[in-house]
């Protein structure tokens, strides 16, 4: 079974022309003129390029007693609705829950998704269960590992836990997310302001100002440094994150 993308605009890395697009079980087999197929479909004055793909999505994420806005049939179709053709997801484990355990809760709830989809896996606690599974893990496919280092009493992790998996990334080749803001701060500065009655929108921003960002990227660096591991810091907001 054969199909055409015919009369298009090709977007591809290098250049942008006028072509068709000829695809067999799946996958692109010739980008040329006046290709044909079994089906055909007319892009004219359209754009024919490669979807793209989210790394970082949180659908259907329980989080501090709500959940996310988006699950996977609503977030997949709003992606494919903009071009996004895959995600990538974050599995969370609950404290002390297996992390094979929480991949399957994870991957029973992408049965409504529409498009491609993929996880990191995060480390919301430590200790030797986390440490033999994480293997696993990569064995699965899954092969990136998010540290949350905000978020205190629910997802953070200490400075130790976090070097600790940082090496274990590095035995397995695995690369080491961060949400880098300074748990601790935000903590604090979080609990100033509801007690001078700041509960509005304004105050998510009043507790995390710069610095709290700035510090944790660069103390997550040379933590990833002494661990001999590249590190993947996410969503980086300001200047001081250098």
């Amino acid at each position: 079974m054969t199909k055409v993308i015919r009369n298009g605009t090709v977007v591809t890395a290098d250049r942008t022309w006028k072509a068709d697009v000829l695809m067999q079980h799946g996958k692109i087999v010739a980008i040329g003129s006046n290709l044909h197929g079994d089906h055909e479909f007319d892009a004219t004055g359209c754009y024919v390029m490669p979807g793209g793909i989210d790394p970082h999505t949180h659908l259907e994420m329980p989080f501090m007693g709500t959940y996310s806005a988006d699950d996977f049939e609503s977030g997949t179709r709003a992606a494919l609705s903009g071009g996004t053709t895959m995600v990538v997801d974050f599995c969370l484990p609950a404290p002390q829950q297996s992390l094979l355990e929480a991949l399957q809760m994870w991957d029973n709830k992408t049965s409504k998704a529409s498009c491609d989809y993929s996880f990191h896996m995060a480390i919301t606690w430590w200790g030797k269960q986390v440490f033999d599974e994480m293997a696993q893990i990569v064995d699965r496919g899954i092969t990136s590992f998010k540290h949350f280092m905000a978020y205190k009493g629910a997802l953070m992790v200490d400075d130790d836990e976090m070097y600790a998996s940082f090496q274990r990334c590095a035995d397995l080749g695995a690369l080491p997310l961060v949400h880098a803001e300074n748990g601790d701060v935000v903590a604090a500065l979080s609990q100033k302001l509801l007690a001078a009655g700041n509960n509005g929108h304004e105050g998510h921003a009043y507790s995390r100002p710069p610095e709290v960002e700035g510090e944790a990227t660069n103390r997550a660096i040379m933590i990833a440094d002494m661990a001999g591991v590249p590190l993947y810091v996410v969503h980086v907001s300001c200047e001081q994150s250098h």
